[in-house]
Order: C-alpha cells, then sequence, then structure tokens
C-alpha cells in the first residue's frame, strides 16, 4: 500500500470514527421533528438541534451580537432595503426571523428530554455565504 493511499485511509477511518462518536440519535429525532412542520420547511434558515446535553438543547441560530440580522437578511430577502430598521419590510423580515426561531425552540422545548434551549451562531451557513465570523 502506498504512502498516500494508507494516508486517504487514515483520514477516512478519523472522519468515520468521529462520525461514530460524535453522533446522537436522539439529535436526529429532534432535527426530524423540526422537519415535519410545514412553515419552518419553508423558511429559508433551518434551524437544527445541535447537541442535546443534560435537558439542554443547543440549536443553530442565524442571530447573533457577533451578525448584524441585516447581513442574514440581505442572504434571505435581497430586495429588501439595507441598513434601514426603520422599513416596514426590514420590520417585517424580523420578526418573521424571530417568530420561527421562537417557533423552532417551542417545538423543541415540548419535548420531555429537553429543559431549556440555547442558541449557537451557525458560522458554518454564513461561511457558505462568503461571511466569516471569528470566535
Amino acid at each position: 500500500m502506498s504512502k498516500s493511499t494508507l494516508f486517504l485511509v487514515t483520514i477516512a477511518i478519523t472522519i468515520l470514527a468521529y462520525w461514530a462518536w460524535s453522533y446522537d440519535p436522539r439529535v436526529s429525532e429532534l432535527n426530524s421533528i423540526l422537519s415535519q412542520d410545514n412553515e419552518l420547511n419553508n423558511y429559508p434558515y433551518q434551524f437544527k438541534v445541535i447537541e442535546l446535553k443534560n435537558g439542554t438543547a443547543v440549536m443553530s441560530s442565524p442571530r447573533s451580537a457577533k451578525v448584524s440580522v441585516f447581513k442574514f437578511l440581505s442572504i434571505i430577502k435581497p430586495n429588501l432595503p439595507r441598513n434601514n430598521s426603520d422599513n416596514p419590510k426590514v420590520i417585517a423580515a424580523q420578526k418573521e426571523l424571530a417568530y420561527n426561531q421562537q417557533k423552532a425552540k417551542k417545538i423543541i422545548l415540548s419535548q420531555s428530554d429537553v429543559k431549556q434551549v440555547s442558541w449557537k451562531l451557525d458560522k458554518n451557513w454564513f461561511a457558505n455565504y462568503g461571511i466569516y465570523v471569528d470566535d
């Protein structure tokens, strides 16, 4: 076996081991529950459970102090007026985001093994649009 083949096999085994170690079937179940909601499915951002630990569900979010809500809204609704928080269309888009985020939270909190939700900025989602967020 060549060195490059051995290297690729090692990488593949490492990735598979990481996936197997970090895979949580309950997280998959919670995400499946979220995906059954038509309203959430039709929203441009898909809220997901990242981890469930000791009754706390960590969920992805496009909202954070690190990223302006205008950045997010300019991606999902490129025709919105930029940097005009008083515009009725911007206000409606912000309310729609808040509504969907709260709905996702409420669905997850309705599960008996979930006591609280915490949010984590979805850096990968933003990176897919060329926006890189530092820690």
